[in-house]
């Protein structure tokens, strides 16, 4: 099954589905019903090149904390919002208590909004049941956020300092 998401561009609401075609890198994007093959390389600025097989696009992150990202396009400032939009019934493990809500499988919730403090994995990393991937400051407290199974990283939508609420899918194993 492909990530598909829900993406605001300013005030445009996209569908966007995802497909990885190999392990170099190239991707399937689908909006609506265009399709686009990319490749995305990271530079060793930190910026991106973006290839849709007729023209190169320069992408620089400006900012990014739970589900919105500011960045530029060739210089050009963008604000995007996503969602993800496949929605299945999962267990989240948080310092051994679980709750069960409408949350993507695999995905590891924080079970109270507060402050990311530590992130443990990256996007690749292989991780156990139980395995921390991030530690939650809430209430002055440190919650130490599980991995809900075993398996491979694929997506890290937060980093240190990021602010999240109960409903942002912080780390992503399948």
């Amino acid at each position: 099954m492909s990530p598909e998401y829900d993406i605001k561009i300013g005030d445009r609401d996209h569908r966007v589905n995802i497909e990885r075609l190999d392990e170099g890198g190239l991707l399937v994007v689908k909006v609506g019903s265009q399709s686009f093959t990319i490749k995305a390389a990271m530079e060793e600025d930190g910026t991106w090149t973006v290839n849709d097989t007729d023209s190169d696009y320069a992408v620089k992150i400006l900012k990014k904390g739970g589900k919105k990202v500011s960045l530029e396009l060739d210089e050009q400032p963008l604000e995007v919002e996503w969602s993800r939009v496949r929605q299945q019934e999962t267990t989240v493990t948080v310092g051994g208590a679980s709750a069960t809500g409408s949350k993507v499988q695999g995905g590891v919730y924080p079970p109270m909004p507060g402050k990311i403090t530590e992130v443990h994995v990256k996007v690749g990393d292989t991780v156990s049941t139980g395995a921390t991937v991030c530690i939650l400051e809430a209430m002055k407290m440190f919650n130490e956020l599980k991995s809900p199974s075993d398996g491979i990283v694929k997506e890290v939508n937060v980093e240190v300092g990021s602010n999240v609420t109960t409903s942002d899918l912080l780390v992503l194993i399948e």
